[in-house]
């Protein structure tokens, strides 16, 4: 492979506690129940408002009454995670020596998420700065995964095509971005998926650890 992308969250590093702090943090501003950390791993993988959303929608707050009120509870949430991206987010234990490896072989990396790009981009210069050749979040110039536009607008910035590429995530979401791009993907079970939950998607789990990843690459 000359490229290798990856996803972000539950794939490269652990995120859920801070995004679970961010989301409970706009939720108990509205008088709502808490999520808890089984609950974010199932909110999240189609966008940090569409988590919200499905927290909202499972908790009910009452003080959420309308579409503006949501609004205004949303941009809470996301300032909250702005000030405290990483507080608690840490590489799957492997990850870092795989990156290393990778790069070491020649091939070029990068990372495609449904993050913020501006989260996205604080938390990839915090752990892995210089690891990747193209690094990208949500942008409004381009739909969320599982379209596939921003993963192929970043292997042609990296100078690859998809034949020679692989998409590495843990979602059904990746699953379909990286079967409509036309490059090779694998999923894992290690992060917010089981395998289990990928097993109902109709997904089987390629890695269920970073060692395993590693072997298929």
């Amino acid at each position: 492979m000359k490229a290798v992308f990856f996803d972000l969250d539950g794939t490269l590093l652990d995120t859920v506690e801070d995004i679970r702090a961010a989301i409970n943090y706009a939720l108990r501003a509205y008088d709502g129940e808490e999520a808890s950390r089984d609950e974010v791993f199932r909110y999240v993988g189609r966008g940090l408002r569409r988590a919200f959303q499905s927290a909202v929608d499972e908790k009910q707050p009452r003080g959420i009454v309308d579409d503006n009120e949501f609004s205004l509870a949303y941009s809470l949430m996301m300032e909250h995670y702005r000030r405290h991206p990483a507080d608690h987010t840490v590489p799957y234990p492997g990850i870092p020596a795989l990156l290393e490896r990778l790069a070491d072989e020649g091939c070029r990396l990068g990372v495609v998420s449904n993050k913020d790009d501006g989260i996205v981009q604080a938390i990839i210069s915090r752990f892995f700065p210089n690891a990747f050749g193209f690094v990208s979040g949500q942008r409004p110039d381009f739909p969320l995964k599982p379209d596939p536009s921003l993963l192929l607008h970043g292997l042609r910035c990296v100078g690859a095509v998809p034949e020679e590429s692989v998409y590495i995530g843990d979602s059904e979401v990746d699953w379909e971005t990286g079967k409509r791009a036309g490059v090779r993907t694998a999923v894992v079970s290690y992060g917010f998926r089981s395998a289990e939950e990928l097993a109902s998607c109709g997904i089987k789990a390629d890695a269920c650890s970073v060692g395993e990843l590693s072997l298929l690459l």
